[in-house]
């Protein structure tokens, strides 16, 4: 993990790179099923961390991240939530990092925009991003992480 304290409007940015990206594809619309796949991988043991979700025509796709420390008990889980809900697809990425950046942005108008546009004009892609008043999380293949923290904390710091 690398921090680095801002002096703008990021009082946080950080990179976590050992952590597993996990995508749920073909869950069923429908909170007690959603609930059900969850509770298989918390009695496992399995602390997530960033969650989104895209609802589709007939079906959702689930993404989240958990520590890489919990690889063992994580293919657990996803074996037990295959068995009780055959038609999910599971997919699951190693080469993947977190970067977070946090601050006061809740009344900064643009701000996010500003983050996609140093991520896009800098060709670093990303795979998932969760949001919330106080921070933006992005998860991108673990070569363009340095690379994403160098450049947000050149342009925005």
């Amino acid at each position: 993990m690398e921090m680095m304290k801002m002096n703008s409007v990021i009082t946080r940015l950080e990179i976590e790179e050992d952590i597993i990206q996990v995508k749920l594809m073909n869950v069923e619309k429908n909170p007690l099923f959603v609930a059900d796949v969850f509770e298989t991988i918390s009695r496992e043991g399995v602390n997530i961390d960033m969650i989104s979700s895209v609802m589709l025509e007939d079906e959702m796709r689930i993404d989240f991240t958990c520590d890489a420390k919990a690889q063992s008990a994580l293919n657990k889980a996803i074996e037990e939530v295959k068995k009780n809900h055959p038609r999910i697809g599971v997919f699951a990425s190693k080469n993947v990092g977190k970067l977070v950046v946090e601050g006061h942005m809740e009344n900064e108008v643009g701000f996010a925009s500003k983050l996609f546009k140093v991520l896009g004009d800098n060709q670093i892609p990303f795979a998932q991003v969760t949001t919330s008043e106080v921070s933006i999380s992005y998860v991108i293949e673990k070569k363009y992480l340095k690379k994403a923290l160098e450049k947000i904390q050149e342009e925005l710091a």
